[in-house]
């Protein structure tokens, strides 16, 4: 800084240095250098000229002292700094590098910046930027840890932050969107570590510039070019030899699997010059990043499969792990006895080869065979099939590239496009030829991502900006092995298969619980019993994102104005085939009593042998576009009141639409007052007078309006913060925040696509319709879209939105305290809180029959499951508008289902309710120590606790999974830790240049050799801790006694941490243990297995029950060598997981109450969620 005094009547200070890279805020990351001038006696000196100038790139930027001394100056990064006038001095020269003062005195505002030498020096898995958003506090990642490469791009985006959802943050690229719709909420782009320039995370944010987020924002700026050209040329290898082997290949005494891995590309930037043509020095810049990536990763797995005894229908030695016999029922007999319908078992347990299926002896060909016995205390029969080294190959390429023009001095363009494309081959069920295959065969993402960025200078105090984005983003995912494959080959009949819409090799699951459908509170799913059989899926999913963001800064006295508009528009396009020709098969039709799991009778292999499906779907599908539009103005005012107090104010205005649908193919409520018109119908004289009300609403149709819910449009959201200095050493920060969340769910379009289920009993599985030939007789249906008006669905399960949904929003707010120690270090200590409210959720209990009914079910209440299974005429028989359902087919109902109080549909679930609550409190502690002498050297601590009630989700398709109530019928509240809840968090990290050589502290006059062999050495490590997440707990339990196991040993071959000490209440009431608790010496029940129509009461997690905790160490050691001039050569090693741990905290302990490993994850079976220690060897030339 050069300084010129004309005493007092214009002062000149020159400002050199490089300001300009990077971007400390995150959307508008072009920010203000702040300061104050003074002259030696404390004044102010007001009318002083203040000029920053970019030395590398010769960009200028000027201001003006206020009347009480205040300057600010738009620039690259946020900065203060003051200057004292010097009484007879002419001229001084400061150089003020482009980094941040060491406290934050100028906004309340939470976060983390990572430079531009850690983002390339620290240890980053697979390179990926995105994930030194580790380093933060308050933030949990709930991905996979084998899956943070820059193309696992749903993964990478798992994180919360401060308590917010997951999955909803705000990702920026150079200040820009860069989200995708797809996967719900992904990172659409991730760019090569070599061209970052900056990383910035907000945790806590008061500045009205940011929305859409339920946590924090994270900014990712690369680099732009200067007037020197600099760059790199790399390779990252990975190779067998520097691995360690997973705990899995040790216990099954298999070899280590070679797991490659090769990274490598270049980088370079520097000014446009085109010789004798164009010198663009001082004007144009450029920077590009070519990356390639190639991966052979091994993904161990265990499935069970048959064995051909089992496949012959010969199932004598099927026992569980007591020894005693697993007995086949023959669906075929059946009696009524003590109330119950009951079957006979097969004599020997064997089926005769005259009851198989002739079409499941074609499949028979497909299945696998074992090829491992079952770990010891399981079920001999389970776990027989060792599925390694399975390899997935991946190829990656990412391109990025920036040219920056300087107009002229006051105006400047910056335009950045980027490309990547990720193709991955991984099998996933074992089969590796023949159509029977599932997986990603293959899985492609391609991402497409370009900006605009224009800034002109109109004033000294006005500075006008205006960025256009555009994101594209597309995922593909199937398997082409088991596509235009012709069922006919397997014996379908042509009438059969020229119905279907997608000619594939069938999906088979196998399952195991068997349970009444219709009955409260059951299940609909069971856990997996044998290994599976082709794919159910072609899925195409292209998300496009355009956004235009005018913006201004105006600085006037000591306040400094920013404000503009944030507009979006999003569109997804959804090609999803989730069920293309899928047949389930479980216990039920082969299980003693029909509608009542035993651990000892049943089998999903004898009951497809037999022709026996449980369920089965075909789907008609649509390809939907959906919409959404995004306005938000917003302004803000950082004012300097006084020179130790900063107050931050502003304001936003979000105005997001509801989803909408390019035809309007979406779903407007449901009618439960009109007399739906099927009831002219039903067979008057069998039933007189019946009649059924309700039906589905369509949007746009009838005097709807366009949208599925109530567009909300009070999202005002208020922010205010303050920075107050104590001393020149201590500042206080406080602030809080509203923010509404951006939601990325689309809503039901129930007509326009629609599933034709397979009828697998007429008479409530009591028998089995026992017959794979024609599993469909009824015929595909059509999609009627819109035109059959309340007689959509008739027969089925529809959804619709709530039509008075509102949009759900977050509350932030902290306060802390900052203090900076010697040697470039400050200390922060801060409370962090969020609560979320008007969470987003669905109802499942809207069509379920009444409290009367239900008790009379219900066996802890006196009530009898048999009342409610009774078989009653059914009205809807052969009735048209029911054709495909059982409904249609089946003479007979229950009783259940006919005391629906909309009983011509099945269940009806109500989308999109706020029903949901979310309370976050934190203690967060920061140490960083800024670089000096060598070191820089960064901590964290964060002790939370996150707690939900109600459950919720804003993904894809999320409000169709998450069920938000313990009951849904009796809308029975539950409150527990949320799934991301992690008590106790730890980080720490560092780069360490060792103080040898030239100009270092030790031998700093040594001669070259010396200096080559003892200089440029460098360590940079990462290690993180997270203690357990909270366990799921089972929903079909009464949870009696307290499970809890003190000092779990996570080390052990089978992990326990729950008391396996379960019994099962039959449907009379009687409660009897399970015989491996019995074996385990359990005297009475800790969980009782609850039979149907009782009411569920076990909250979703349980606080003292935690899964194991997550630790990892990386370190990376390089040597940099000078080659000559600016030219150096760095060698890298870098180990991953060094300490070897093997973590399991992604991983569930058992939560199926009839499993014998109930409680436990057994590490023989189940992969680790981590890699083992691993490294790879890094070359560089930089210069």
């Amino acid at each position: 800084m050069r300084i010129s005094s004309l005493r007092g009547r214009l002062i000149t200070l020159t400002v050199l240095g490089c300001l300009a890279a990077g971007g400390a805020r995150a959307q508008e990351f072009r920010a203000t250098v702040t300061g104050r001038v003074t002259d030696p006696g404390g004044l102010p000196v007001p009318g002083a000229t203040v000029t920053a100038v970019n030395t590398q790139t010769a960009e200028a930027a000027t201001g003006f002292t206020t009347n009480d001394g205040a300057y600010s100056i738009q620039i690259g990064q946020t900065s203060a700094v003051n200057f004292q006038l010097q009484l007879g001095s002419l001229s001084e020269e400061v150089t003020v590098t482009g980094e941040s003062p060491v406290l934050e005195t100028s906004k309340a505002d939470r976060g983390l910046v990572i430079d531009n030498e850690r983002v390339t020096e620290l240890p980053l898995n697979a390179r990926n930027p995105f994930m030194l958003s580790y380093l933060s506090p308050g933030i949990t990642y709930n991905g996979p840890a084998i899956y943070q490469r820059p193309f696992d791009n749903g993964a990478i985006a798992d994180w919360s932050i401060n308590g917010g959802q997951n999955r909803n943050n705000e990702f920026l690229l150079d200040g820009a969107p860069n989200n995708s719709i797809q996967g719900g909420n992904n990172i659409a782009y991730v760019p090569p570590v070599d061209s970052v320039q900056e990383f910035k995370i907000v945790t806590n944010s008061y500045d009205a510039q940011y929305g859409r987020t339920a946590g924090g924002i994270v900014n990712v700026s690369l680099k732009s070019g200067t007037n020197t050209f600099h760059g790199s040329l790399y390779e990252f290898a990975r190779r067998k030899g520097l691995d360690s082997s997973e705990y899995f290949f040790k216990v099954n005494n298999l070899a280590k699997p070679a797991h490659k891995l090769d990274q490598y590309g270049f980088q370079v930037d520097g000014p446009v010059s085109i010789p004798g043509l164009y010198d663009g020095r001082n004007k144009t810049f450029f920077m590009f990043n070519y990356e390639g990536y190639k991966e052979a990763t091994p993904n161990p797995a265990t499935f069970t499969v048959p064995d051909d005894a089992q496949l012959g229908g010969d199932f004598s030695n099927l026992r569980d792990a007591q020894g005693r016999l697993i007995t086949i029922y023959d669906p075929a007999t059946g009696r009524l006895e003590n109330g119950q319908w009951v079957r006979d078992a097969f004599p020997n347990n064997q089926i005769p080869i005259g009851r198989i299926d002739p079409m499941a002896q074609k499949f028979v060909q497909y299945f696998l065979r074992p090829n491992a016995t079952a770990p010891g205390g399981s079920d001999p029969w389970r776990n027989n099939y060792v599925f390694a080294p399975n390899l997935a190959f991946d190829t990656f390429r990412n391109i990025a590239t920036k040219v920056d023009q300087n107009i002229s001095d006051r105006t400047k363009l910056f335009v950045r496009y980027a490309y990547n494309k990720r193709t991955e081959q991984r099998s996933t069920n074992g089969i590796l030829t023949g159509p029977a295959q599932d997986g990603q065969l293959p899985l492609w993402r391609i991402n497409h991502t370009g900006v605009a960025d224009w800034v002109r200078t109109v004033s000294s105090s006005l500075v006008v900006n205006v960025r256009a984005g555009l994101n594209q983003y597309l995922e593909l995912a199937r398997s082409d092995p088991g596509l235009n494959f012709n069922p006919a080959d397997l014996g379908f009949p042509s009438s059969f298969v020229n119905q279907l819409p997608n000619k594939v090799f069938p999906r088979l699951n196998f399952v195991t619980t068997a349970f009444a459908p219709s009955g409260f509170g059951a299940s609909t799913t069971g856990t997996t019993e044998y290994q599976n059989l082709g794919r159910n899926s072609r899925n195409s999913e292209t998300t496009t994102g355009v956004s235009l963001q005018p913006n201004f800064s105006w600085v006037k006295g000591t306040h400094s104005v920013r404000g503009g508009l944030d507009m979006r528009l999003t569109w997804y396009t959804r090609e999803i085939n989730t069920n293309l020709f899928v047949l389930t098969f479980d216990r039920r039709f082969t299980q003693r009593v029909f509608n009542a799991s035993e651990a000892l009778s049943g089998n999903s292999i004898a009951s497809f042998l037999l022709g026996a499906p449980a369920f089965g779907a075909i789907e008609n599908n649509f390809y939907p576009t959906f919409r959404w539009n995004y306005y938000a103005p917003w302004v803000q005012d950082d004012w300097k009141v006084t020179n130790r107090l900063t107050v931050n104010v502003g304001v936003r205005w979000d105005f997001n639409t509801p989803v909408f649908e390019k035809d309007d193919r979406i779903n407007y409520g449901f009618d439960s007052q009109a007399i739906n018109p099927v009831s002219a119908r039903i067979n008057q004289q069998q039933f007189p007078g019946y009649q059924v009300r309700g039906g589905l609403g369509f949007v746009d149709v009838n005097g709807n309006p366009q949208y599925p819910y109530q567009w909300d449009r009070n999202n005002i959201q208020p922010r205010v913060g303050l920075a107050y200095v104590l001393g020149d050493k201590t500042v206080v920060r406080a602030g809080y925040g509203l923010y509404y969340i951006n939601l990325v769910g689309i809503s039901a379009s129930n007509g326009f696509g629609i599933q034709t289920p397979l009828i697998a009993s007429l008479d409530g599985d009591r028998t089995s319709t026992l017959s794979l030939a024609n599993p469909f007789s009824q015929g595909i249906a059509p999609a009627p879209g819109s035109s059959l008006g309340l007689q959509t669905f008739l027969g089925r399960s529809p959804s619709f939105s709530n039509a008075d949904f509102v949009n759900p929003y977050v509350h932030q707010f902290s306060v802390g305290m900052q203090r900076e120690l010697p040697g470039r270090t400050t200390v922060e200590l801060s409370y962090v809180g969020s609560r979320t409210r008007e969470e987003q959720n669905r109802w499942g209990g809207f069509n379920e029959p009444p409290a009367s009914l239900r008790d009379q079910c219900d066996p802890t209440k006196g009530g009898s499951v048999a009342f409610c299974n009774e078989l009653l005429p059914n009205p809807f028989f052969q009735v048209p508008g029911f054709e495909g359902t059982a409904r249609f087919t089946s003479p007979t109902l229950s009783r259940y289902e006919l005391s629906r109080p909309f009983p011509e549909f099945t269940s009806i679930t109500m989308f999109d309710r706020n029903d949901g609550r979310i309370w976050y409190n934190s203690a967060q502690l920061v140490v960083n120590k800024r670089m000096s002498t060598g070191l820089t050297l960064a901590g964290t601590y964060t002790l939370s606790s996150m707690i939900e009630e109600n459950g919720g989700d804003n993904q894809i398709g999320g409000n169709n999974t998450v069920n938000p109530l313990i009951t849904d019928v009796d809308r029975i509240v539950q409150r527990s830790p949320f799934e991301s809840d992690r008590r106790h968090r730890v980080t720490i990290s560092g780069v360490y240049h060792l103080p040898f050589g030239r100009e270092q502290r030790f031998l700093a006059s040594s001669g070259p050799i010396v200096n080559g062999l003892a200089g440029g050495w460098e360590v940079a490590g990462m290690w993180l801790f997270n203690s357990g997440r909270p366990w799921g707990l089972p929903q079909n339990v009464f949870y009696v006694k307290d499970a809890t196991i003190q000092d779990v040993d996570f080390n052990a071959p089978v992990i326990r941490a729950v008391k396996n000490c379960v019994a099962q209440m039959s449907d009379t009431g009687v409660v009897t243990m399970l015989g491996y608790s019995v074996a385990a010496g359990c005297t009475e029940p800790n969980f009782i297995i609850r039979p149907n129509y009782t009411r569920g009461a076990v909250n979703f997690r349980d606080d003292q029950i935690r899964r194991p905790p997550f630790y990892q160490f990386d370190l990376n050691f390089a040597k940099t060598t000078r080659l000559t001039g600016n030219v150096r050569l760095q060698l890298r090693v870098e180990l991953y997981n060094v300490l070897n741990q093997v973590i399991y905290d992604e991983r569930q302990y058992e939560n199926n109450p009839t499993n014998p490993l109930f409680g436990t994850i057994d590490r023989t079976v189940v992969r680790q969620s981590n890699f083992p220690r691993y490294g790879q060897l890094g070359i560089k030339l930089l210069f």
